[in-house]
């Protein structure tokens, strides 16, 4: 490769590394923030709604975009993805109350919709297969830093303004914007005028996708067997079996369900559908456990976590040449028996175990989670070609937001189950016993690490079970993929 090309190419990954590494920082740094925030706006009631509405509009809007850049190129869709981050962003600081901060997070949400897919898709437009998956362990090192160092830098910015915390998103979206305009020349395609998007698809799709997370965010305020949860989950169904009834039909759909009759991307998704629920699962409740089961501190649990984070991009920086050596099959199987390994390992935590015995497990299932979600991105990538590469892309990415949020809401219902019956007063009393630092309440805390311990066994019995199947799931990829037509 030319020399500028090769400077170009790096310019245009720089400015990719710079509009995914704002979507990743992102909710590690607002939830520093959040505590100041409510202190300043008020609306304690309303601050989860901060997150939920951010994610249910990135993860509903993730197949549009993919689809999108399909149809009128990456460039334009990747930049207007950049201009509504960036403008959500710039909101976000201005908000003068809970409610207007609530409504451009789901702005902010919509434009982190589009980075994810379109980012990922120029990668698989501009790099080979074993490049590709270097380059996908090097995105897996952005969301590892971000998610070890977003809570640092949002503490430092909240001791200036809480404000910053949004601020700081607009600079940096201005040097990705002008990087990728300046250095990205892609082809041009004349058959993209023809196109026309599935509205009617894109609306079902955002209707049973926000009812579903909807429902699964707020089951622990109305109660799974409340009207409103019912509600919910039942437009979810009915949503989804209008969407799939109305994509087989569609001459132009937004998610082309023919793509499913290719092996890779049907065990692909799947299995980076079950890998999104290990992996919010276990980010999430590793450190409780640390922290709640072991007495450990914050930072003590962020290193156990910080091991899986290690794993993952490391794995994902080897397996390029694995697929090439070994073929796709036998890459995904190692990387399900890392993860049923690892999982299995956590089945023996209990309150005497050594909070540092808990980092090498988290490194094995780190490990295998980076064999499989990568190995499904490069070859889903390898084998739908460019006319397909953004919604092929953007339905991996969206299967494994619906994992993480599926999953991370059963094993939420299995861990308060678990103290609803073991605790007086169920997972309130146990945020008060956790606050407290009394004597009294201090002699209780032998019955909550129990508890603790107790349901989050479960939660880890459900992650072992995920991993299983994935493993199940990953004996059925091809064992060589041939690449598509560009």
């Amino acid at each position: 490769m030319p020399a500028r090309a090769a400077r170009a190419r790096s310019l245009v990954l720089l400015a990719l590394i710079l509009a995914m590494g704002l979507a990743a920082l992102d909710s590690t740094i607002v939830s520093t923030a959040l505590p100041t925030i409510v202190g300043e706006l008020g609306g304690f009631s309303q601050f989860s709604w901060v997150f939920s509405l951010y994610l249910l509009t990135q993860t509903a809007t993730i197949p549009i975009f993919g689809r999108l850049a399909d149809m009128h190129g990456r460039k334009m869709v990747l930049a207007v993805s950049i201009l509504i981050f960036m403008g959500g962003s710039a909101l976000c600081g201005l908000s003068t109350s809970m409610t207007w901060l609530i409504i451009f997070r789901a702005l902010q949400g919509v434009g982190a919709g589009g980075l994810l897919p379109v980012a990922q898709t120029i990668v698989g437009d501009l790099y080979t297969l074993e490049q590709r998956a270097k380059m996908q362990g090097l995105f897996s090192s952005v969301w590892a830093i971000a998610a070890v160092f977003g809570p640092l830098l949002g503490g430092v910015l909240v001791s200036l303004s809480w404000r910053l915390v949004f601020y700081v998103n607009v600079p940096v979206t201005i040097v990705a914007l002008l990087l990728l305009m300046s250095q990205f020349h892609e082809p041009v395609r004349h058959e993209r005028h023809r196109q026309t998007l599935d509205v009617l698809g894109g609306v079902l799709l955002v209707v049973w996708v926000s009812a579903l997370i909807l429902a699964l965010l707020q089951e622990p305020v109305w109660g799974i067997s409340s009207v409103q949860d019912i509600a919910a989950f039942a437009i979810a169904v009915l949503g989804l079996i209008a969407f799939i009834w109305w994509e087989l039909r569609t001459p132009q759909p937004i998610f082309s369900l023919s793509l499913l009759r290719l092996p890779i991307v049907a065990v692909g998704n799947i299995g980076t559908l079950l890998a999104g629920g290990l992996t919010i699962g276990l980010t999430g409740y590793i450190p409780t456990f640390v922290q709640g089961v072991l007495s450990g501190t914050p930072t003590q649990a962020g290193l156990v976590v910080t091991a899986m984070s290690i794993g993952w991009p490391l794995a994902s920086t080897i397996s390029g040449r694995m697929i090439l050596r070994f073929g796709a099959r036998v890459t995904s199987v190692i990387g399900g028996i890392a993860v049923v390994a690892g999982t299995y390992t956590l089945l023996g935590l209990g309150t005497a175990t050594s909070i540092w015995a808990i980092a090498p497990r988290s490194f094995l299932v780190g490990i295998g989670l980076g064999f499989i979600t990568t190995t499904a991105i490069v070859l889903i990538q390898e084998v739908v070609g460019y006319k397909l590469r953004g919604a092929a892309t953007g339905s991996n990415l969206f299967a494994r937001m619906l994992g993480s949020t599926v999953f991370v809401g059963v094993m939420g219902a299995i861990l308060n189950a678990v103290l609803i019956r073991r605790i007086p007063g169920g997972p309130e009393a146990v945020s008060r016993l956790l606050a407290a630092t009394s004597q009294g309440i201090a002699l209780h805390m032998s019955a909550l690490r129990d508890a603790l311990s107790s349901g989050l066994h479960g939660v880890f019995v459900l992650a072992f079970a995920l991993a299983i199947a994935a493993f199940g799931i990953l004996l059925f990829m091809p064992h060589r993929v041939e690449s598509a037509e560009s």
